[in-house]
């Protein structure tokens, strides 16, 4: 397969940020909270994990999630997108559970640093994304795993196939546990869950182009963030 990126092996995969592109403009689009956390590269191979952040550095620890993440793994290799949260995850059933939720940015604490952050004039989607970015976690703390993407596949990268097929891979290859589970996501018309997000605590969505590409380490203007509208 070839893709729009060259990626020989997983190594060569990096996060992908959200692009500049305001929420209403992604077509074809799949909505999903936005999660609080630590955003990762989670690569399983042979009983290993590697760990990566935003800045391609490999992250120690974290003992008991990797054991976890191994157990889960239903193929020879995958290299998974997602947050690393606090553990455990609330009681709330299947990949709805809110953890992480308390490191997201409210809309008045949005409000505010939009106002007086540095004094300069920051677009919200931006200090979304920041939010996103807030928490990090002891590699001896308790910690959980949600997964939101899947760009590796046994053999092959799959960041050129669409991101709603990933998607359906994901739930193939990853099963869910106590502190490991894969994100809700769902297609239009998305108003029906705001008010149960914002139950449970979550502030902003993650929107995102059904036939979106991922592209390691170059924004998409497929994925866009937003606050959750109060209607």
């Amino acid at each position: 397969m070839t893709a729009s990126t060259t990626v020989n092996s997983p190594a060569d995969l990096r996060l992908m940020p959200f692009g500049r592109a305001r929420a209403h403009d992604v077509k074809d689009p799949i909505w999903e909270p936005l999660w609080g956390g630590q955003r990762v590269l989670v690569h399983v191979l042979d009983g290993r994990v590697r760990i990566r952040n935003e800045h391609d550095e490999t992250l120690d620890g974290y003992d008991l999630l990797r054991q976890a993440i191994v157990e889960l793994a239903l193929a020879d290799e995958v290299v998974l997108d997602g947050y690393l949260l606090p553990a455990p995850l609330r009681g709330t059933a299947g990949a709805e559970s809110p953890a992480g939720v308390d490191s997201l940015m409210t809309p008045a604490e949005v409000g505010r640093q939009m106002i007086f952050g540095n004094r300069r004039s920051r677009r919200r989607e931006e200090l979304l994304v920041e939010a996103a970015r807030r928490v990090r976690l002891p590699s001896a703390s308790p910690t959980a795993f949600i997964a939101v993407d899947l760009l590796w596949l046994d053999d092959e990268p799959i960041i050129d196939v669409p991101l709603l097929e990933r998607k359906r891979l994901l739930d193939g290859v990853l099963g869910d546990g106590e502190i490991v589970r894969r994100s809700v996501s769902v297609r239009p018309p998305v108003e029906q869950w705001y008010a149960q997000w914002r139950a449970l605590g979550f502030s902003a969505l993650a929107v995102k182009g059904a036939n979106s590409r991922y592209t390691p380490g170059r924004p998409n203007d497929a994925w866009a963030t937003t606050l959750i509208p109060r209607r």
